[in-house]
């Protein structure tokens, strides 16, 4: 038989990898996967893993090591399906939730506590979406959020193995995005743990934390060291850009993150009273305080995206877990009235949802026929279960148990039932929701392509790199990009076909290929 623990390790493994594998095969290429897809291909191709590349030019903009990953899953997988590159992403999120299982475990000796914290970073919205998408953040995050857990054991426990730890994943996060996931997660939560701690519980150990933090960083710096003696002014050049780059675009007010609230999910109005209520146990204080400081830091930066804020999602679970501990082992005769409130609001709030689903499944399932009718009965009867559940006799004492699964298992079942409908017709190009395939002809030839205006997306779709067009190509046989003629390439060669191409924003326009005169 399997122990407490194991059980919990267990229900969590298949929530995470339901909740992840629901939506991972949904979402288009964006630019940044885009990005991530062509330097892990281009790392096979050229048989280098150290110099990275995109479309054939330098990319020193971003460390190496989810490259590493995709394209270590695109050579073992022999393939480039987008789904197939995306399960690095998931398994460093499914990481995520076990090992802070395992160490809420650690810290609290609580197996309620540690489950509930996992269980609703599991099904917050965000988490789930950033999850299921093959960019540098959830990698810079979730090691920094890592490491910084590793640390508050080794300030409890005083093991060399949670600051070998500490090392370990600080090195991943710096070589995932830079100080990225170090300045908004780890740094924070040092200033709440000193912040919310005597002096005699840190003092002896930050010379040993400082001497973590350097190695980590002294390691990680090993490539971007390598780039800049063996490519020195491209390297400052790039890195000069990335550092305007961050006070210049994506350029937000200090508010831009209050709606993160809007972000948790199904546990937006738990998000919004964690907030509010201030824990009184002053070991509880630390992820309060841990979550604010985390909050100021990424406002104050000028660069601000909404996946930017995964730090105060990470951080947010073991907030919210706390007020669901507290749910429930408080007797409900015990809750305040506000307290009451909140259960019972959650209930309708919950059956709200549910109801809209329903109604969103009939119309685009049933009407539009845009799913199966086995598909659609399926969501149909998963979406009544709940309902009933969530309303047949229930006690006092396990209201509050059954509101705070039901909350997060609501999520789940969203992103089950909801999540390609969504994608399909709120998402895509109404009018060209169908992509044109691309013709073998292309797919199979050598020849180059030359554009004079593309978006590096098509560079992945197309299987190939695309050339500037600057000069006269000196190829025999070439194709062209664009939406009209290259009148330049007119007199040196003639058109023998031209092709549809539907690009990644489901536009058309032409690929020609031309011959030499």
């Amino acid at each position: 038989m399997l122990s407490s623990n194991k059980k919990d390790i267990f229900i969590l493994l298949i929530l995470s990898i339901f909740a992840f594998l629901s939506i991972i095969w949904i979402n288009e290429v964006d630019i940044m996967e885009a990005r991530n897809f062509i330097t892990a291909r281009e790392m096979l191709q050229n048989s280098d893993w150290w110099t990275t590349t995109l479309n054939g030019q330098f990319r020193f903009e971003k460390p190496p090591f989810p490259t590493w990953l995709t394209a270590f899953t695109m050579m073992i997988t022999n393939s480039k399906l987008e789904f197939i590159l995306r399960i690095p992403n998931m398994l460093v999120s499914v990481f995520t939730i076990l090992f802070l299982y395992k160490t809420m475990f650690r810290i609290k000796k609580d197996r309620l506590f540690a489950f509930l914290s996992s269980f609703v970073l599991l099904t917050t919205f965000m988490f789930i979406k950033i999850g299921a998408e093959n960019t540098w953040d959830i990698y810079t995050y979730a090691f920094a959020f890592c490491a910084s857990l590793s640390l508050y054991i080794y300030m409890q426990e005083n093991l060399k193995k949670d600051l070998f730890l500490i090392i370990i994943f600080l090195i991943l996060s710096f070589l995932s995005k830079g100080p990225v996931g170090f300045y908004a997660i780890f740094i924070p939560f040092i200033i709440a743990y000193i912040f919310n701690n005597p002096k005699e519980k840190w003092k002896r150990k930050i010379k040993f934390i400082f001497l973590a933090v350097i190695v980590a960083f002294a390691i990680s710096s090993i490539w971007a060291i390598s780039m800049y003696l063996n490519h020195n002014d491209y390297f400052l050049k790039v890195m000069k850009k990335e550092s305007s780059t961050w006070s210049t675009k994506h350029s937000h007010s200090i508010f831009f993150y209050l709606d993160y609230f809007v972000y948790m999910g199904t546990w937006i109005f738990f998000s919004v009273f964690a907030f509010l209520k201030v824990p009184k146990n002053k070991e509880d204080k630390i992820f309060y305080i841990w979550n604010i400081i985390s909050l100021i830091f990424i406002s104050i930066i000028q660069m601000k995206k909404k996946r930017y804020g995964l730090p105060i999602y990470l951080i947010s679970s073991l907030n919210i877990a706390q007020l669901c501990v507290y749910y429930f082992r408080t007797p409900y005769e015990y809750l305040s009235k506000i307290e009451k409130f909140l259960l019972r609001f959650q209930q309708y709030f919950i059956m709200f949802v549910i109801f809209l689903s329903l109604g969103f499944l009939t119309y685009f399932g049933y009407i539009k026929k845009e799913i199966s009718f086995i598909l659609f009965l399926l969501y149909i009867f998963i979406h009544i279960v709940f309902l009933i559940l969530i309303n047949i006799k229930y006690t006092k004492n396990n209201y509050a148990k059954r509101i705070i699964l039901f909350s997060g298992l609501t999520m789940l079942v969203l992103n089950f039932s909801s999540s390609w409908i969504l994608e399909n017709n709120f998402m895509k190009d109404k009018m060209l929701k169908f992509r044109v395939p691309i013709s073998q002809e292309v797919v199979v030839s050598n020849y180059p392509i030359y554009s004079n205006s593309f978006d590096i997306e098509e560079v992945w779709r197309l299987g190939k790199n695309i050339k500037e067009l600057v000069n006269i190509p000196i190829e025999k046989n070439i194709f062209y990009l664009g939406d009209k003629e290259p009148q330049i390439l007119m007199n040196d060669y003639r058109i023998i076909k031209i092709y549809k191409y539907q690009k990644i924003n489901h536009k058309f326009t032409n690929l020609y290929y031309l011959e030499r005169k």
